[in-house]
């Protein structure tokens, strides 16, 4: 990443300020968005509903949450593109997250197993291990590291900053709560109301814990998730390392050097 030619302000900001900035931020980049999304979400949704009809919402939400760690990962390139480098093609963005599928796969299963463990011993230690491995996919894309060194550098970077890191967690997931049941209700209310046609039975309905919509509310949720979190991203790092003053520091050296008149005719002074 060019810390020289960022698009955004690197500096502290609140939790609300970030989310703000990231809903902004997709907003503005919408095409490019949508493009990636066109090719990364639909074979997600279509996987999910396929596993929804055969295997039962339980089945649904684990394969969802599971795998959701692989649809944030072109976002995540995305975004840091749409930062950091003029190359902002979604395809690139694509193979890039690709090429990083084997250590996703890790890191998921890594995190998942131990999260899982933790919850099943104690509440404290599983949720703890969600919250240290909050940033392993950025790491492990966007600084090129291992499976193991991104597990230790998202626990570094979230011990600097725990509070921060904790709320972004708890917001992430209260939002992608959010989205499924937005996605639910409004969208059966849109399809009633303004189309006037049937819509589909609620996720609740009968205990069947999940709907086409719900399904469709949850991986377009996905682009702003991986935006948001990788500002929270950005965010920890210049804090804890002080991008702001780097990214400073860094556009001065790359600045051309430019010598006023008076400067230039001191000069030819000299060399005469």
């Amino acid at each position: 990443m060019d810390l020289s030619r960022t698009r955004i302000v690197l500096r502290e900001r609140a939790l609300v300020d970030v989310f703000d900035l990231a809903l902004r931020f997709v907003v503005e980049h919408g095409a490019v968005y949508a493009k990636t999304a066109l090719v990364v979400l639909p074979p997600f949704f279509v996987a999910s509903v396929f596993i929804a009809r055969a295997g039962g919402w339980i089945a649904t939400w684990t394969f969802a949450l599971f795998t959701v760690g692989f649809a944030v990962a072109p976002f995540t390139v995305l975004a840091s593109r749409l930062v950091f480098e003029d190359d902002t093609g979604s395809f690139s963005a694509i193979k890039q997250a690709l090429r990083a599928v084997h250590r996703i796969f890790a890191l998921r299963v890594a995190t998942i197993l131990g999260g899982a463990l933790g919850l099943l011993a104690l509440l404290f230690p599983g949720a703890f291990v969600f919250v240290v491995t909050l940033f392993v996919v950025e790491v492990a894309l966007l600084e090129r590291a291992s499976t193991s060194t991104a597990i230790f550098r998202s626990m570094r970077m979230v011990g600097r900053e725990s509070g921060e890191a904790v709320m972004a967690l708890l917001v992430l997931s209260l939002l992608y709560g959010v989205a499924v049941l937005a996605a639910d209700s409004g969208g059966r209310a849109i399809i009633a109301v303004l189309l006037e046609s049937r819509a589909p039975a609620p996720m609740w309905s009968e205990g069947l814990g999940w709907s086409y919509l719900s399904l469709l509310g949850f991986w377009l949720f996905v682009p702003y998730a991986a935006t948001a979190r990788f500002f929270v991203y950005l965010d920890v790092r210049t804090r804890s390392e002080g991008w702001d003053i780097q990214t400073r520091f860094t556009a001065i050296a790359t600045r051309p050097l430019t010598r006023g008149p008076g400067q230039a005719a001191s000069t030819s002074r000299s060399a005469a």
